[in-house]
């Protein structure tokens, strides 16, 4: 680093006010946090000093901790304020009127990203491959019909981890379509978004910004094994997060299959295209479908992805000869660096 940095402050969740929160121990030896447990450990083999908050609703407490410490960088794991996923981008904004160099990406580009439409419509803009698409909104909930070829998929507009996606997202008819969208929008209460579904492989790329730089790591690819071809492949909650599913219709994630030059060259300069459009900072994943011509077509980008060491962004970037630790390094390099350049752009 260019400026080694002592103190790191790991902010991460709580589902509720928890008693210990500010104790390193809690991360450390808990394999329920995997995330949180491998990012700790890192920084402390890093041989910088460790200290924790865990978030729930104390933004008092976060600020006079943030005092208190002084921390040189904020690792920033948070992803919701009062157990709300759609709060994530505030928790950067008191990182922010900190001034406090801080990882991932910035208040506006966490809350862009939590609507896919708008992200679409961005990327779709700078001449990145989007499918045909529709957003309803659930406080004025008028469906109609729109350009696009069947079958199409539903899903909920804001919500994250495949929420609200299931094997019913999967639509053949406008009448099919007007239901499941109904039941999204009411059941879950979500704006919608209706768009065409990609029968084909899905990539996740790994996106890295330092200094002003931006790399992609070599995409990983989720495959079903046991699914009939024909079928629709569809990253449902399960096939995300149920151990005992993925296991009997063989869903993983690795390495992705074999690309051509050409398909590998462009998804790679998409994700990076995608990376700037969006504002994003730090480190993201981009989510990928390739048609049937084999063109990568974008679904949804994920700023502050999984950094556990066996999620995909950290296997990823080992697969480009990063270590865990090194990643985590240039995580934290990648916030001073990002600082010095907003310090520099508003002239202080």
């Amino acid at each position: 680093m260019s400026k080694r940095p002592k103190r790191i402050l790991v902010l991460y969740d709580l589902p509720e006010p928890v008693a210990d929160h500010a104790d390193p121990r809690y991360l450390l030896d808990h394999d329920d946090r995997p995330t949180e447990k491998d990012v700790c450990r890192a920084i402390k083999k890093l041989g910088l000093e460790l200290f924790v908050n865990g978030v729930f609703d104390q933004a008092g407490e976060l600020w006079h901790r943030l005092s208190d410490i002084k921390p040189d960088v904020v690792f920033n794991l948070c992803e919701t304020f009062r157990g709300d996923r759609s709060h994530e981008g505030d928790v950067a904004s008191i990182l922010e009127l900190a001034n406090l160099p801080y990882t991932g990406s910035q208040p506006a580009a966490l809350h862009l990203c939590k609507d896919k439409g708008a992200t679409k419509k961005i990327v779709g803009w700078d001449g990145v491959n989007v499918p045909a698409f529709k957003v309803y909104s659930k406080d004025d909930f008028r469906f109609e019909a729109f350009e696009a070829d069947f079958p199409l998929i539903v899903k909920p507009l804001n919500r994250e981890a495949s929420e609200g996606i299931a094997k019913a997202s999967i639509v053949e008819s406008w009448d099919a379509c007007r239901e499941r969208a109904t039941w999204v929008a009411q059941k879950l209460q979500s704006d919608v978004i209706v768009e065409e579904y990609i029968h084909g492989r899905e990539l996740y790329v790994g996106v890295m910004e330092i200094g002003g730089v931006i790399k992609s790591f070599p995409p990983r690819e989720l495959f079903f094994d046991k699914l009939d071809k024909e079928e629709p492949m569809v990253a449902t909650y399960k096939a995300k997060w149920d151990n005992n599913y993925r296991s009997r219709w063989g869903i993983s994630t690795g390495r992705a299959g074999p690309l051509s030059e050409t398909i590998s060259k462009t998804i790679k300069e998409a994700s990076i295209r995608v990376f700037s459009s969006l504002g994003l900072t730090g480190y993201a994943r981009m989510d990928w479908r390739l048609n049937e011509s084999g063109e990568p077509v974008f679904l949804e980008a994920n700023p502050n992805p999984a950094l556990s060491q066996d999620d995909d962004f950290a296997l990823a970037a080992k697969s480009a000869g990063v270590s865990y630790g090194e990643l985590i390094a240039r995580i934290i390099e990648s916030a001073i660096l990002s600082e010095r350049i907003k310090s520099r752009a508003s002239g202080t």
